[in-house]
């Protein structure tokens, strides 16, 4: 039986597990276990004692466990036989792809579809004695070989087995996936942590990095065809209603607007709203050009007069001044001549006096008068 006096970890060594090559010590031989190190005896599938950091002579008082399995005697040099595995305790980091399609049915479009993805995993071995007995029990063969295989596997078959899940069960569709990986990334790290703390392995970060589409499926292309035009036209439709919108306040801000200034034109200018109308409909009335039409006049002055008091009055003198003449009629045949002429411009009459017309009811005037006879108003001269 080989007597070796110092188990210690290759330092060049980059394995997640290390079992030291030789099962034959002492109870003298040297143990050496590296910062972030933790050193695992191990015999017939059973964990034994374990060492953190530091520098260590065997010897029954410290391999107890060890000690009590094989009854190995106090004192002297004592041969055991027994497995030892370094474990790494820092935060590992790895790369994983799938080398196999995905294959599931597309939520949007149903149309059959195989996918690849790829990303990183960080983790770190959180309870030694759990991660030996499981992966020894894995293989019987076990070497740090095994052990990449074992993470690489484990982590593929969740990852084909969740994804698919994932989008099936939240209709994610292939053109949108991109923008999802995040939120896929939290969803699978969830899955995956309780898969591996039974293996003693605490999963600190999960990405999935990439989806890689069949760009050289014509079934695939033509669907993205249809779904990114679809995308347009909700697009243009949408800034179409926004745009509305937009529209729609800018006008009622501008008549709101407007309605102020004119507002604050009416309360300079001393006039209200009914004023305001009352002057358009005298100023509708005043082109009527049918001269000598009094009703017409007079039903228009009695519209302004019940529209305001204060505006009937303005605008009956200004409706008024708009239709009546001031001229000479010839008592012959009725001609109007021009103020100031002596004889009718149509027969020869002699005009003997001037006929002028009211200027706020239209009724006819001496011309020597100096009140209307009808309203009672003074003759302007």
């Amino acid at each position: 039986m080989s007597i070796f006096e110092v188990i210690q970890k290759k330092k060049d060594d980059k394995n997640i597990v290390w079992r030291y090559p030789k099962r034959n010590f002492n109870t003298g031989s040297k143990l050496i276990v590296n910062e972030s190190e933790e050193a695992l005896f191990f015999r017939d599938g059973e964990s034994l004692d374990l060492f953190g950091p530091g520098k260590y002579t065997l010897s029954t008082n410290n391999i107890p466990l060890l000690k009590r399995l094989i009854n190995i005697p106090t004192g002297g040099k004592s041969p055991f036989t027994c497995e030892v595995y370094f474990i790494d305790k820092t935060v590992q980091q790895m790369k994983w792809g799938t080398p196999s399609k995905l294959e599931f049915l597309e939520p949007l479009y149903h149309f059959p579809i195989s996918i690849g993805a790829c990303g990183e995993i960080r983790f770190q071995i959180e309870d030694s004695r759990k991660l030996i007995v499981k992966l020894v029990g894995i293989s019987k063969n076990f070497d740090s070989t095994n052990v990449d295989d074992f993470f690489a596997s484990q982590i593929l078959v969740k990852v084909k087995s969740y994804l698919t899940n994932i989008i099936k069960d939240e209709a994610i569709s292939i053109f949108e996936i991109d923008s999802k990986l995040d939120k896929i990334s939290d969803e699978l790290k969830e899955l995956l942590e309780k898969e591996f703390l039974d293996y003693g392995i605490k999963i600190e970060k999960f990405f999935l990095t990439n989806i890689a589409k069949p760009e050289d499926n014509k079934q695939y292309l033509q669907f993205k065809e249809l779904y990114f035009k679809q995308g347009v036209a909700l697009a243009h439709a949408e800034i179409d209603k926004q745009l509305s919108i937009v529209e729609a306040e800018e006008e009622a801000i501008r008549t709101q607007k407007e309605a102020e200034a004119m507002a604050y034109k009416r309360k300079t200018e001393g006039y209200t709203y009914g004023e305001e109308k009352g002057f358009e409909i005298g100023k509708e009335i005043a082109k009527n050009e049918a001269v000598g039409q009094f009703t017409n006049i007079g039903v228009g002055l009695g519209v302004m007069s019940s529209t305001s008091s204060a505006i009937g009055e303005k605008m009956s003198k200004q409706v008024a001044g708009a239709f009546m003449k001031t001229g000479n009629i010839c008592s012959n045949c009725g001609t109007e001549n021009q103020s100031g002429m002596n004889f009718c411009k149509k027969c020869g009459n002699t005009l003997l006096s001037q006929t002028i017309f009211c200027n706020y009811c239209g009724a006819k005037i001496e011309s020597d008068a100096l009140f209307c006879s009808k309203c009672g108003k003074k003759v302007q001269s």
